[in-house]
């Protein structure tokens, strides 16, 4: 995988799509997507990570991955 690469899943009914950035000298973080199934793009929600704290691309999209889910299931909590 390499920095123009993004990873999609599918999640409790978002598509989380994740794409891994070069940030502080060596380091990678993330930026993530969400989009609702049946919902325009216009309304999908964009978050980007800029710590930079990940050694390689596959890291950062994993844990982009996590972020995202986390944040899927706060949207669905009643």
């Amino acid at each position: 995988m390499n920095d123009t690469t993004a990873r999609s899943e599918q999640y409790r009914g978002f598509t989380i799509s994740v794409t891994p950035q070069k940030d502080n000298g060596d380091l990678w973080d993330f930026s993530y997507r969400l989009q609702r199934e049946g919902e325009s793009e216009a309304q999908a929600i964009t978050r980007s990570r800029t710590l930079g704290g990940y050694q390689a691309p596959e890291t950062a999209c994993l844990a982009g991955l996590e972020v995202a889910k986390t944040e899927v299931d706060n949207l669905l909590r009643p």
